[in-house]
């Protein structure tokens, strides 16, 4: 696998499994304003202030974002993100891996943590594992640490729609509940930072369909709409508003 990377100018990559395993640079890196994120300002906080103390050298948390789908979880990393490695420029980079991935972690560890110029958040969105997927025990280790001392210079991030990250099961031949949820709560007690992100309340999602609207009178003409489609989905959440109004803005109902 190759880890070479030009961190001085490189803020943020994605590793690739293909070609034996590679980092890719984000050049165009999909930016989000924290300020559009109604509705989560609590845990926009204490996240900024997580990320802020890491990069800064100071003791910091791994971090995980749980909760529905379309809630902002993503959305808040990537604002968060955002903020620290193009406004802040601070020593931050970011190493996105995803799921399938996550066999190169003690491999990538064993690399980053030789580069103490830089601090290092690992990325992992949309993380779960089944209950006969045993993978996750390698994530553990790299929460934990082993024999070797963890890294001061690397974090791990991960949003997820499991709080704890996986199924848990009835009792089966080979697989017992007790057993399950006892690895289940070992590995969730790994992220110091745990925050649930529920879907909003109908206020909350109408002030978003509001913030995205010119003025009070169309947000009044296209209300009952938007309240509609958000049952009809099945979801009061950030992206169920935003993609509300990019139909109305096409005329698609």
């Amino acid at each position: 696998m190759d880890f070479e990377c030009d961190w001085e100018s490189v803020k943020a990559v994605v590793f690739r499994a293909q070609k034996g395993g590679y980092f890719h640079a984000v050049k165009d890196f999909d930016p989000i304003d924290l300020k559009n994120l109604l509705g989560l300002e609590k845990e926009i906080e204490s996240l900024e202030k997580n990320t802020l103390a890491f990069s800064q050298g100071s003791i910091a948390s791994n971090v995980l974002l749980w909760g529905a789908r379309g809630c902002g979880k993503s959305s808040m990393m990537k604002g968060v993100f955002t903020k620290f490695l193009f406004e802040i420029h601070s020593s931050l980079r970011v190493v996105e891996v995803e799921k399938a991935n996550i066999f190169i972690l003690p491999y990538l560890i064993d690399d980053l943590r030789e580069k103490t110029s830089y601090r290092f958040i690992i990325y992992c969105d949309d993380l779960s594992f089944e209950a006969n997927d045993d993978s996750y025990k390698s994530l553990k280790s790299v929460l934990e640490g082993s024999l070797e001392k963890k890294p001061q210079n690397i974090l791990m991030y991960a949003t997820s729609n499991r709080r704890h990250l996986i199924a848990e099961v009835e009792q089966t031949g080979e697989i017992h509940q007790n057993d399950v949820f006892d690895e289940v709560i070992s590995l969730s007690d790994r992220f110091g930072l745990s925050m649930g992100i529920y879907t909003l309340g109908t206020e909350e999602y109408l002030n978003i369909v509001r913030s995205l609207c010119v003025d009070e009178k169309e947000f009044e003409s296209i209300r009952q709409f938007a309240l509609n489609y958000a049952a009809k989905k099945g979801n009061r959440s950030g992206r169920s508003a935003k993609e509300f109004f990019k139909l109305y803005k096409n005329n698609i109902f």
